[in-house]
């Protein structure tokens, strides 16, 4: 979007193999209305320019949005959608094949997609969120079984579950949250048993908005993990003394969050990792107010169950199987992968980037957060050069930024990079 409204000459074509997920990605393509971002519409235009950009589509479009609302996701994606659809005019072109591989060749690159090549000047790795790790426990991969649900956006699969099912969610995070809203909500027999490693559900927005907290920054100079959080609970602590709530403190990091992550050396970042990276998510990545009662009212009915110690053991029983958890058994008619996203390329599944990874051309962050690469997105490849013409836009940036997962931010990175591409092609 950003490239075809910089320069009216341009024309793009994406290669996108999931013609149902076309120019929607995972958590767009849910057709489950309950199923709501968790930020408010306010900093939900795909423009930074123009920040009232999606609740004014979204108002011309019939819905009634106010800026603090929690909209449902399926509306962003068909906001999204839209937006593509204004340049129908030869000007997008969308190929309905995956990239197998992208070659370095004499300045740039070239593409096999089927039997599809396609030179390019500059290539963008744009995945998102990859798909989740494969479920193990000590005894190994979980079977490739009926019970076993290894897609967790797969409506189709849970809806299809028995009205008194036994469902184990591997995860507690935001996936596994609406998993657990789609599974309970239609039907009052099934029951819901939530297993993760800390067993801590994402906290809850506020229903009312927050005007942030601004907090001192750090003199220039190195960081630590340790001091970093420590200056995050002490503004939390003088928060509430002037009546502000914590919410308001974590959203008032965000504009600085990369910027303080950059300060931290590498062994720093794994300290943050090991010790504090939990607290912040489950404070920073919350609940709508609407799932979070849902949750709760599932929890007081004795229907969702959420278990700390992560996953023991999983007994095939054929069409069923039997889960090991800290402190029991049970009886199951389903285990959904709800982890996230496997990050750590360097584990990588998918065709694409094994084939990059293992050619050396582009190199697994050090700590598995994504791709190596500078934190304006230029990738680097096995021996930490730059690799010219090559980036990557949103996740793939984690390890360089830590907050790349977003909206927001994919945008502005989106708008940057854009700019700097058609400036570069001008050139």
């Amino acid at each position: 979007m950003h490239l075809l409204r910089a320069d009216p000459d341009l024309r793009v074509v994406v290669f996108e193999s999931e013609a149902s997920r076309r120019h929607l990605g995972a958590a767009y393509s849910t057709t489950d209305p309950r199923h709501l971002l968790n930020v408010r519409a306010q900093v939900m235009s795909a423009f930074p320019e123009e920040p009232g950009h999606f609740v004014a589509w979204a108002r011309q479009a019939g819905y009634a949005v106010e800026p603090t609302d929690f909209v449902p996701r399926m509306v962003f994606g068909h906001y999204l959608r839209s937006l593509v659809a204004q340049f129908g005019d030869g000007r997008l072109r969308v190929v309905t094949e995956r990239v197998e591989d992208v070659v370095v060749d004499g300045g740039g690159f070239t593409l096999t997609a089927g039997d599809t090549t396609t030179h390019a000047s500059s290539v963008v790795l744009a995945y998102g969120n990859p798909a989740p790790r494969q479920l193990a426990t000590a005894a190994g991969p979980l079977p490739d079984a009926a019970w076993h649900v290894r897609n967790p956006w797969d409506l189709d699969a849970l809806t299809a579950l028995p009205d008194d099912a036994t469902v184990v969610l591997v995860g507690s995070g935001l996936t596994a949250v609406d998993a657990a809203i789609t599974l309970l909500d239609d039907t009052p027999r099934r029951r819901v048993v939530m297993v993760s490693r800390h067993g801590e559900l994402p906290r809850t927005h506020l229903a009312q908005a927050l005007t942030d907290w601004v907090s001192p920054i750090p003199p220039l100079g190195p960081l630590t993990a340790d001091g970093l959080t420590e200056l995050v609970c002490n503004q939390i602590e003088v928060a509430a003394r002037r009546g502000v709530n914590w919410r308001a403190v974590i959203d008032g990091l965000r504009s600085c969050t990369a910027w303080m992550w950059g300060r931290l050396d590498l062994e720093e970042r794994r300290r943050f990792l090991a010790a504090h990276s939990r607290d912040w998510d489950v404070r920073r990545h919350r609940m709508a107010p609407a799932p979070a009662a849902r949750i709760r009212s599932y929890r007081d009915a004795g229907r969702l169950s959420v278990h700390g110690g992560g996953l023991q053991s999983v007994e095939d029983l054929g069409s069923r199987c039997r889960v090991g958890l800290d402190g029991g058994a049970l009886d199951a008619d389903a285990v959904v992968n709800c982890t996230g996203p496997l990050n750590d390329v360097a584990r990588t599944v998918d065709p694409l980037l094994r084939r990059l990874v293992d050619r050396g051309t582009v190199a697994p962050d050090p700590l598995g957060l994504g791709l190596a690469c500078t934190p304006d997105g230029r990738l680097l490849d096995d021996t930490g050069a730059v690799v010219a013409g090559m980036y990557a836009v949103g996740p793939p940036r984690k390890g360089a930024l830590w907050e790349s997962l977003a909206v927001p931010e994919i945008r502005d990175q989106a708008s940057q990079l854009a700019q700097h591409l058609v400036s570069a092609q001008a050139a």
